[in-house]
Parts: structure tokens; C-alpha cells; sequence
């Protein structure tokens, strides 16, 4: 059995996902909810994937098997399903492989309070397991874990009402970022959120040019982009001010700005942050260490790499200051506390694409530059990623215990003569050089994948580490 917590949620292949395992974790789920937060009514929603369906078909049977009063909120972004339920004071289930490859799916899980934290899916994972030693409802299943038989189940269709309630929150609460006059091309691919930015774009004035539309799923990943000289090459011929997408379950946006470079996730939290006047943040290690140059930020907190790690940390911070949030590498920001804007903008702890976008375009349309000349101003601190694919959990370890074994080794062969003057394994494994350039090796949580985090003083610097770490890190998978 290979289905596995991660960093958020639950994922493995799509053949491990039968109807009996996704009836079983939301099973477990809900023993886990009605004890910590009960609540009656369960939200649910999906990615594009072609999986999906019936992953949540398997869910909303165990649903209405333990009673619950079902609102099915259809093909929407993670964060939307997650305010819905926030808004609703329902529990959340979403299913989304997010940026994983198509032969892959998982489960991610909103208590009434919010996302579960690490702590939560720990428990969920263990009554998982006893419902699996138990055969719970065993009669249900055939040997192949189908349903023996298909049953339909009440469910209210709350589509409409979570897409009209995710777009007001920015188009009510932002009204004063007018974007009048900013020429966006818009990424659709198959972007559960592709029915939701653009329109939130438009609302705000933006001229919105529609690109790409898929019918087949394509696992965008907003740290390892791949496609950047197409986007590039939309930029120019369009004369557009930037390009916005987000990844599969639309709670990481994807930047490029005017002059066709990938804005960096943890550079796009920065500006956000200052944007929305936040006083305190919470990070991953992985994410660009400029933003301890920011003297606007009272606090700074780093974590390891997840959003319920930020979640936890963020939790911390409110205690202590009015304005709190936090954001990942991969671009998603978590607003943990209200804003003041036109109206109040509520708190939504969990990762979002759609605030992160609108800040830097609010951002550049306030200060009447170029959303290059918005990134341009942040510290000189650049950082690059890199994704080796293919690379089972045992060989991830190996490469780490290998690394970890002959640290200046390694890096030597990326950047010659450099030192290495301290590390941190907080999550993977953290080199920082006397010259203060930073490789950080990190296997995936939820998938057979490596990664490579690199920080230098120039992007090129960090773009040529970070090439030379894939090819380091492919040739260790292979020894």
C-alpha cells in the first residue's frame, strides 16, 4: 500500500486510489473531525484530473454513509473550496494531485478550524490504519476494492455559490488595485482556478488574454517551470505586462513578468506581504533568505517546507501581532489574520494563488512602473529550483546520506573552491557558502521526486548552480 501523508494531504498512484482507500481516509477523517471539530456538513471539490471523479464519488458514498450533509462544490481551486467552508463552518475534503504528474492523485483534509496540521494527519493516518487492519465495511468492496455496487447519494450543488463567493472576496474587499489599463495573458492550461482568475482579472479592469486551454490534465509546476520560452515568446508577441497561471489545484501562482522571467514564489510572498502592510511571516527554510532584509517585518519565522508547518508557526505569530501571514517557495500565501482594505479581506490559512498575483500587478499599477521593476527592487538575493524526476524514496535517502557524508565535495563540483560554512537539516539538507551562496537538497515528501533550492547574489549564479545540482543529483539516482 502506498498511499502516504506528505507535506499536505495524502497522495499516491491513481491505481492505489480505490473506491475502498479513498472511502477508508475519509473514514478516518471523520472520525478524526468528530472528535476535534464535529461539524454536520462536509464541502467537497476536485481538480481536472481525470481521476478525480471518481475518487470523490468514493468520498461522498462514506459521506453520506456517516450522515453528513454533502455540498458538492465541483471543479474549483483548493483555496476556494477551503473559504467556502470556512465561510459555511463545514469540514472541507478537496481532492488534487496539485503538480503531480497525471498517474497520480491525493486527498487534502479541512477541519471547521482550517487545514489539518501535521498533528491532525498523524491521527488520521493511524484510524486509517486500524480501519484497515478491521476491514471496515469489507461487504462494500470486491476483491479488487471497486464497489460491488453503485449507489447515488444526496448532495446539494454548491458550484456556483463557491465561485461566486471566492471571486467577491478579492473583487469587494481589493477594489481600490485598479488594474485598468494592464494587458495580462492568462495561462488557463487545465488550472482547476481557470474559470475563477481570469474573471477576477477582468472585474479589477485587467485586459485579460486567454492562452492554453487543455482538455488533458498538464501538471504545471510553479518551481520547476518548463515552459518559459513559450511564455516568453506570448509576452513579446502580445506586448503584455505579465503572465499569471497557477499549478493543478490553483493554490501556487505562476508569474512571469514584462520582460519574460519566472518570478520566484518566495519573492512573490515578499512583495504580497508588503503590499497587504503584514507585520509578521512565517516561511520555509527552502525560500529566499532577502527576506531577512525587509525592515518592514517585525517577525520572521522560518519552517520547515509545507504549508501546515507555516500554518503552525502562523498560529504562534497571531498571538503576538495584529497582521500575520505567511508563504512558500512554490508561491502559495497563507493571510492569517483580516486585512483592512476597501472592505475587510478575512483570513484564509491556507495556500492561495489569487492574493500573491493581484498584489504584484496592484503592486506595479500603484507605483505606475513595470512588474519587472516591482521584483527588481527586493534584495539582491536570487534563487533557483530544479526537480529530478524519477527518484524513489530510498534513493533520495541515499543521496542525502551520501551528500551529507563529504558536504564541500559536493558542492565543489558545482561552485569550484567554494566552502562550505554551515548547514542546516531542518528539512533535507541546507549548505550555505562562505561566499553566501546556498544549495539545499530536499526529496519530495509525496512523490518519487528531488529537489534542488540554490540562492546566489545574481540569478545567473543561482540559474548555473542549480543546472549543474540536476545533473549532480540524476547521476547519483543512476550510480
Amino acid at each position: 500500500m502506498g498511499l502516504k501523508f506528505g507535506t499536505s494531504g495524502v497522495r499516491g498512484l491513481v491505481t492505489e486510489f480505490t473506491d475502498r482507500e479513498a472511502y477508508l481516509l475519509a473514514t478516518a477523517f471523520l472520525q478524526h473531525a468528530d472528535v476535534v471539530t464535529p461539524a454536520s456538513r462536509v464541502s467537497v471539490g476536485m481538480d481536472l484530473r481525470e481521476s478525480s471523479p471518481k475518487i470523490l464519488n468514493a468520498i461522498e458514498k462514506a459521506l453520506a454513509d456517516h450522515q453528513k450533509d454533502i455540498h458538492n462544490c465541483g471543479v474549483l481551486p483548493t483555496p476556494a473550496l477551503a473559504y467556502y467552508s470556512a465561510e459555511n463552518k463545514s469540514l472541507a475534503i478537496m481532492v488534487t494531485g496539485s503538480h503531480i504528474p497525471a498517474d497520480r492523485n491525493g486527498i487534502k483534509f479541512y477541519l471547521a478550524t482550517g487545514e489539518t496540521l501535521k498533528s491532525d494527519d498523524e491521527k488520521i493516518f493511524a484510524n486509517y490504519q486500524k480501519l484497515q487492519n478491521e476491514s471496515f465495511a469489507k461487504e462494500l468492496f470486491d476483491d479488487e476494492g471497486s464497489f460491488v455496487r453503485k449507489s447515488a447519494v444526496d448532495k446539494k450543488d454548491a458550484a456556483k455559490e463557491a465561485r461566486e463567493l471566492f471571486i467577491k472576496r478579492y473583487v469587494t474587499t481589493l477594489a481600490d488595485n485598479h488594474l485598468n489599463g494592464l494587458k495580462i495573458i492568462f495561462y488557463e492550461h487545465s488550472s482547476a482556478a481557470r474559470e475563477f482568475l481570469g474573471q477576477i482579472l477582468e472585474t479589477m479592469g485587467a485586459n485579460v488574454i486567454r492562452v492554453g486551454r487543455s482538455d488533458k490534465f498538464i501538471p504545471v509546476d510553479t518551481e520547476a517551470v518548463e515552459s518559459l520560452d513559450l511564455f516568453k515568446k506570448w509576452i513579446q508577441e502580445h506586448k503584455a505586462d505579465a503572465l499569471i497561471s497557477t499549478d493543478g489545484d490553483g493554490d501556487r501562482p505562476l508569474v512571469i513578468d514584462n520582460l519574460g522571467r519566472l518570478v520566484q514564489g518566495d519573492k512573490l510572498g515578499i512583495i504580497c506581504s508588503e503590499f497587504l502592510g503584514i507585520e509578521a511571516i512565517a516561511l520555509p527554510i527552502s525560500c529566499n533568505s532577502g527576506v531577512s532584509h525587509i525592515k518592514d517585518f517585525k517577525k520572521i519565522i522560518f519552517t520547515k517546507i509545507g504549508s501546515p508547518y507555516v500554518v503552525e508557526a502562523l498560529n504562534s505569530l497571531n498571538i503576538q501581532f495584529k497582521s500575520v501571514a505567511g508563504f512558500e517557495a512554490n508561491g502559495g500565501y497563507i493571510l492569517s489574520s483580516p486585512v483592512q482594505r476597501s472592505a475587510v479581506l478575512k483570513a484564509l490559512p491556507t495556500r492561495d494563488s489569487v492574493l500573491p498575483a493581484l498584489a504584484i500587478l496592484g503592486m506595479a499599477a500603484k507605483k505606475k512602473c513595470t512588474v519587472a521593476e516591482v521584483v527588481d527592487q527586493l534584495p539582491s538575493r536570487f534563487t533557483g529550483s530544479v526537480l529530478a524526476k524519477n527518484c524513489p524514496p530510498e534513493k533520495s535517502q541515499k543521496i542525502i546520506q551520501t551528500v551529507s557524508a563529504d558536504p564541500t565535495a559536493f558542492v565543489q563540483s558545482l561552485i569550484p573552491a567554494a566552502k562550505v560554512e554551515s548547514q542546516n537539516t531542518l528539512d533535507g539538507l541546507r549548505m550555505t557558502t562562505a561566499a553566501g551562496q546556498v544549495v539545499h537538497l530536499r526529496p519530495s515528501g509525496n512523490a518519487p521526486e528531488f529537489r534542488c533550492y540554490t540562492e546566489a547574489s545574481s540569478q545567473t549564479e543561482a540559474d548555473t548552480i542549480a543546472a549543474k545540482a540536476l545533473s549532480a543529483i540524476q547521476n547519483l539516482i543512476e550510480a
